[in-house]
């Protein structure tokens, strides 16, 4: 269900097609049922759950994989690969650890 929005173009685009299809004599019908709906799929595309609409892609890494350790100030704060996720405020955030103090903590990325 990934590709439902690609589905749903498609859709769209096959009701425009068959309402071109119609003879003359109905083609003013056709065209009006192949608005609404195209109408109604748009509207359930817009309430589709977030879950199953395209997602951002997810970085491969931060900017700056080392950093100041929050806790000992020293600039031995390192990102640990693998370990980027999607945070809950919307962004996305990696997993650092301090070579020094051994500080572990998630820390959002751009």
């Amino acid at each position: 269900m990934a590709d439902a929005p690609a589905r749903f173009s498609a859709l769209k685009e096959s009701i425009r097609e068959l309402a071109d299809l119609a003879g003359p004599e109905h083609r003013e019908r056709a065209s009006t049922l192949a608005d609404s709906l195209v109408d109604e799929l748009e509207g359930l595309l817009g309430e589709m759950p977030s879950a199953l609409k395209p997602a951002r892609q997810r970085p491969k890494a931060p900017r700056d994989e080392v950093e100041r350790c929050p806790v000992c100030t020293l600039s031995s704060y390192h990102y640990q690969r693998g370990t980027i996720r999607e945070s809950e405020h919307g962004g996305f955030e990696a997993f650092y650890r301090c070579g020094s103090c051994a500080h572990e903590g998630w820390k959002e990325i751009q």
